[in-house]
């Protein structure tokens, strides 16, 4: 089983602590073993005098060299110094028997001769005078020593050195282990702290992929990585939580929609059911009946179709197909609705102006549809009101106003004036599908606009679009 990111880290940085410990340890050692032999060598100069003081106790015992060169030896032996004791004729008597100076056989072949200096408190501790007959007196050797009845050799030893230092690697690294233990403890600690962020963000990507698309946003203090990541898992939840919001609204608008629809077609297949059981009843006998039957039938074919034809329009805008934009000269768009509505009603007075503005980016066809159903919703609700068209620019926008002197809405159909299948209260006999403003509201929004209205009773209606 792959171990977690944070078992990883920490064992990480308990192994980088443990080469560094290691590191140490040996760097020190090196230089202990440096201090120790400069050290060593000062010992050997100050055990001189010590073997012959040593020497001298024996003796005053009543001990032969030979019989106290061991007491000698383990007296004048330590860390890193080795001692032999020798006879003055050169016969090894007690000590390290692989350490012999080569300056020893000099001595006893007569080559060099040196003797005991009587006891000189002013020159004590100080290496003896080494005479050669017809040559100058020059200092003691630094291996070896004269004493009453032979001499000590001494030599330092790294092995006893590296010996020596074993006390201290032992406390070295037990202090190393538990610091790596402690260090690796820490390291999970904090590493686990440090990669919380990304244990919250995968959790939370696991409950996207299970189907919960609830927001879930991270505050990330730090502008390392992991609050690079962070960022971009918020940027990316908005937008899938964003795209889910819509759907469900899209959804609810086709529910909504698929309701409304077939109320709205209900009504008319159910009158012209309703006349066809009459016709089979024998009505189709009576030629009066009949022809105000068929008229009513045709009246709810045309409502019927023209419902059908708004309900294929609106179903188009809400496609995700984007529209085709191009670019469109405004003064012609107005000018078309404003024939569009004199065909309709001559004797309408509708108008139109065009100021600071040529042309605008957009899908002409459904721009246009959208004016369109604005125009016709005014001459059906405002009767014989003047209508008003005008397009002026604002701030690098378009605002396009479509203004009748009409009798106004009532603030509660005000509010509702752009959901589907909506027609108010006071729509009388008016023929409608309450489909105009929704498609002219999404025909808008598909073009990056926005759309609002403005109306009071007795104050005329007012329908703005920005784009």
């Amino acid at each position: 089983m792959k171990s977690s990111l944070a078992a990883r880290l920490s064992a990480l940085y308990a192994t980088l602590l443990g080469i560094t410990v290691v590191i140490v340890i040996v760097a020190s050692s090196i230089a202990l073993v440096v201090e120790l032999t400069g050290f060593t060598g000062d010992v050997v100069i100050a055990k001189h005098e010590e073997a012959r003081l040593i020497t001298e106790q024996y003796h005053e015992q009543g001990m032969t060299l030979a019989q106290a060169a061991p007491e000698i030896v383990h007296a004048l032996s330590g860390i890193g110094l080795r001692v032999t004791v020798y006879d003055d004729r050169g016969h090894y008597l007690a000590g390290d028997q692989t350490l012999r100076p080569k300056i020893l056989d000099r001595v006893i072949s007569g080559q060099l001769q040196f003797g005991i200096p009587p006891p000189d408190p002013e020159n004590a501790g100080q290496p003896l005078e080494l005479a050669r007959p017809g040559m100058p007196s020059r200092p003691e050797p630094f291996a070896l020593t004269a004493v009453d009845g032979g001499y000590v050799a001494f030599s330092p030893s790294l092995l006893l050195l590296l010996v020596s230092l074993v006390p201290y690697w032992r406390v070295v690294l037990t202090i190393a282990i538990v610091a790596i233990l402690l260090s690796w403890f820490v390291g999970r600690v904090f590493a686990a702290q440090a990669l919380r962020p990304i244990n919250d963000v995968t959790d939370s990507l696991q409950a996207l992929a299970d189907g919960d698309f609830t927001q879930r946003r991270f505050v990330s203090v730090g502008g390392d990585e992991i609050g690079t990541l962070t960022a971009a898992y918020n940027d990316a939840a908005a937008s899938v939580a964003s795209a889910m919001d819509d759907r469900r609204q899209t959804e609810a608008r086709m529910r909504q929609f698929v309701a409304d629809a077939g109320h709205e077609l209900r009504t008319p297949l159910t009158v012209i059911g309703g006349y066809i059981d009459v016709l089979r009843r024998g009505a189709i006998e009576e030629p009066t009946i009949a022809r105000q039957i068929l008229g009513t039938m045709g009246l709810e074919k045309e409502h019927m179709r023209g419902l059908i034809d708004r309900l294929m329009r609106l179903a188009r805008l809400d496609s995700e197909t984007p529209p085709r934009k191009e670019a469109i000269d405004i003064a012609e768009l107005l000018r078309s609705q404003c024939e569009a509505a004199r065909r309709l009603d001559e004797a309408r007075q509708v108008d139109y102006s065009v100021e600071g503005v040529s042309t605008l980016e957009g899908d002409r066809g459904e721009l246009g549809e959208a004016l369109w159903n604005v125009v016709e919703n005014a001459l059906k609700y405002a009767p014989e009101a003047p209508v008003h068209l005008r397009a002026v620019g604002v701030d690098g926008h378009v605002e396009l106003t479509i203004r009748d002197e009409g009798p106004g809405m009532a603030e509660s159909e005000r509010l509702h004036a752009f959901e589907r299948f909506y027609r108010g209260d006071q729509r009388g006999e008016i023929a409608g599908s309450g489909l105009g403003l929704a498609i002219a509201k999404r025909a808008v929004e598909r073009a990056g606009g926005s759309i609002s209205l403005d109306s009071a009773p007795g104050q005329g209606t007012t329908v703005k679009i920005l784009l």
